[in-house]
């Protein structure tokens, strides 16, 4: 009996915790975009000239959307569009036309996975 009252007070803690970190963790999470450089360039086939060159685009993309995340929430969804905007014109310069299709179909469906709208 007193393992019972034991796990279920471990349970109620666990639960309480969980709900009470919800709110400040979660939309600090959606903001993080570290981003695999070598699974990319895999997935767009890039030369290793646009490797380096993709690798420095998304460490600033990840860097201003780390900052976004440290912004007002009136303010993120103006920084989300700046950045993305500013990611997808830097990769329109350096990927072919096949390739920044590929690339703009993938970050479209990360954002949604994230919950993120423009």
């Amino acid at each position: 009996m007193k393992k019972l009252v034991m796990i279920s007070v471990a349970m109620l803690l666990f639960s309480v915790t969980s709900f009470a970190k919800g709110g400040e963790e979660a939309s600090v999470a959606n903001y993080n975009f570290d981003i695999k450089v070598s699974k990319l360039s895999s997935y767009l086939q890039l030369t290793s000239a646009q490797s380096g060159e993709v690798a420095d685009i998304c460490d600033f993309f990840a860097m201003q959307m780390k900052d976004v995340s440290y912004s007002s929430k009136k303010n993120q969804k103006e920084k989300v569009g700046k950045a993305v905007y500013g990611n997808l014109k830097l990769m329109k310069n350096t990927l072919t036309d096949d390739q920044y299709r590929k690339y703009v179909r993938l970050l479209n469906v990360t954002l949604q996975n994230k919950g993120i709208e423009l």
